[in-house]
């Protein structure tokens, strides 16, 4: 009796100290900060890690820009910045301000629902926001104001947006060498076969080390909102033949009003991230499309572990490590976006929650 006792202390002791009962957690999270009022929070790192934050927020009939940032790796954020008043500024369902960061600026886009993109940056070295331009040379014709926007080599800024100058909503681009003081002419980028694209839904836009600029964006098509995929070697001059993603249809009479998100990796290899029906998908050119579960407005991030992929679940945020074997939830919230701050380890996510922009860490 006392041999089998110490015999079974011995097996509970080794099952306690096995590997199997010493599992740590996938990701570490850290506490969230509520920046404030606002709404379609949108992210960037630069460089030099400086986290830079834009956000729309309601002011009455008025749209106010807003910027805030963090030197210190998000432990803390500037108070809110107003950049500018956008009284028609589009705000909702992915229309609202994008971001990037260039060798020495911090370049936004805003669409209003007037029809007109605009650009302005933020200068580096003089700290200073620098005056609207519009990035749109024919008038009013961006009026469902959705746009992507990326940046490549020093100051090269890439956008693309639906546009109406041909009747239908098709897909145009611009580029900016100077970091978006200046914008050049605007090029037809894909034309909608069958009476241009899907109307509500918001284009991505990126651009890899080489300068090959990747654009996706939902088209219309004998019945099927499918998602498509172009690029360009040549800064946007011209465009290859656009590919479409995934092997199922998304047969609907209607804009999902969700467009999805792409990222590249050092291969130069394009993964991309959306919806059909009310499934998110993971894909990438050429393959069957990889189901992530239920949800909506993905967003996707290249790291050095591999693809980090956020979504919206019913009202939680949903997020997914490149490891790809666990889903957690980072709290109640819609329209997440995704950084990767500079130590290359950690994941800042921002979001919307109950008309506060939010912003949490997840540690890969």
């Amino acid at each position: 009796m006392i041999l089998l006792s110490k015999l079974g202390i011995f097996i509970l002791v080794s099952m306690l100290l096995s590997p199997q009962n010493d599992k740590k957690p996938v990701h570490s999270f850290e506490s969230e900060q509520n920046l404030g009022s606002g709404s379609q929070p949108e992210i960037a790192v630069d460089a030099s890690g400086v986290i830079r934050i834009v956000y729309g927020v309601k002011n009455g009939k008025e749209r106010d820009l807003y910027y805030v940032s963090s030197v210190d790796g998000g432990k803390f954020y500037s108070k809110p910045f107003v950049v500018g008043n956008f009284s028609q500024m589009g705000l909702g369902m992915g229309r609202g301000p994008q971001l990037t960061t260039t060798k020495d600026y911090t370049v936004v886009t805003v669409g209003d629902h007037q029809g007109n993109l605009f650009a302005v940056n933020l200068s580096n070295k003089t700290n200073q926001w620098s005056k609207p331009v519009r990035v749109n040379d024919a008038d009013t014709t961006a009026k469902e104001a959705l746009s992507g926007l990326g940046a490549g080599k020093d100051n090269l800024v890439y956008t693309a947006w639906l546009d109406t100058r041909l009747g239908n909503n098709n897909l145009y681009g611009a580029l900016s060498s100077d970091g978006g003081l200046s914008w050049g002419e605007n090029q037809l980028i894909y034309k909608g076969e069958q009476n241009g694209i899907c109307d509500c839904c918001k284009p991505s836009v990126y651009i890899n080390p080489g300068g090959k600029i990747f654009v996706m964006f939902r088209n219309k098509m004998n019945g099927a909102r499918n998602m498509y995929l172009i690029s360009s070697n040549d800064n946007g001059e011209h465009f290859g033949q656009a590919g479409r993603l995934g092997m199922g249809n998304y047969m609907i009479n209607a804009c999902p009003m969700d467009g999805g998100d792409l990222t590249v990796n050092a291969k130069g290899e394009a993964f991309t991230v959306w919806r059909r029906q009310m499934e998110v998908y993971l894909a990438e050119p050429g393959k069957a499309e990889i189901k992530l579960g239920s949800g909506r407005t993905p967003v996707i991030l290249q790291t050095a572990k591999g693809n980090a992929i956020a979504w919206q679940l019913d009202n939680s945020i949903q997020f997914q490590g490149p490891d790809g074997l666990k889903t957690s939830s980072l709290g109640i919230g819609q329209y997440p976006k995704l950084a990767l701050a500079k130590d290359q380890k950690t994941v800042i996510c921002t979001f919307e929650r109950d008309g506060q922009i939010i912003v949490t860490s997840v540690i890969l």
